[in-house]
């Protein structure tokens, strides 16, 4: 049974805010995965300098695995995640198998603005071409998607309760006529 909410957005400042404002409302834990995977590397470049770059990057991935698998434990948790790092097919797989996933949508001009405005970390990988193909993915396996790009987090929050009480209200109707 899912009892956990998992959050992903390509702003991590914008997720965290959300996610921790969303947890408050509804009365949840909240656990930010990239945060412990920091505190279970400890200096990652430390890692990378130690173990070299091929073994480094794997020792950081069996990391997050290992976080992913754990954070699944978890109960009543809104989960807050960075899709571009975490959503291995196997890591998502374990996710969603007790977590509701919610996309927070951004435009590109949004995220680039955002990200300046706020400090985010901006991928210069992430042309126009790949964030549309990063975000469809991400589209594909939700199960709610909320476009943020004019949403300050307060709204953001405001309007996500609503899509999911939407959510569950569809849920118990398609339940209630099975």
């Amino acid at each position: 049974m899912k009892t956990n909410i998992a959050l992903i957005c390509l702003l991590e400042n914008y997720s965290k805010s959300v996610a921790k404002q969303l947890a408050e409302r509804l009365e949840m834990f909240y656990v930010n995965v990239d945060e412990m995977v920091e505190f279970e590397l400890g200096d990652e470049n430390h890692i990378l300098e130690t173990l070299g770059d091929t073994a480094g990057h794997k020792y950081i991935e069996e990391c997050e695995n290992k976080v992913v698998k754990n954070v699944t434990t978890f109960e009543n948790t809104v989960i807050c995640m960075n899709p571009a790092e975490m959503f291995t097919q196997d890591n998502f797989d374990k996710i969603t198998s007790t977590s509701y996933v919610i996309y927070l949508q951004i435009s590109p001009k949004c995220f680039e603005q955002r990200c300046k405005f706020s400090g985010d970390y901006i991928d210069e990988s992430l042309n126009e071409i790949s964030f549309t193909e990063r975000d469809k993915d991400y589209v594909d396996k939700s199960d709610i998607v909320l476009n943020c790009s004019t949403y300050k987090e307060q709204k953001a929050v405001k309007k996500l309760l609503k899509s999911i009480n939407k959510f569950f209200k569809k849920k118990a109707q398609e339940k209630k006529h099975a």
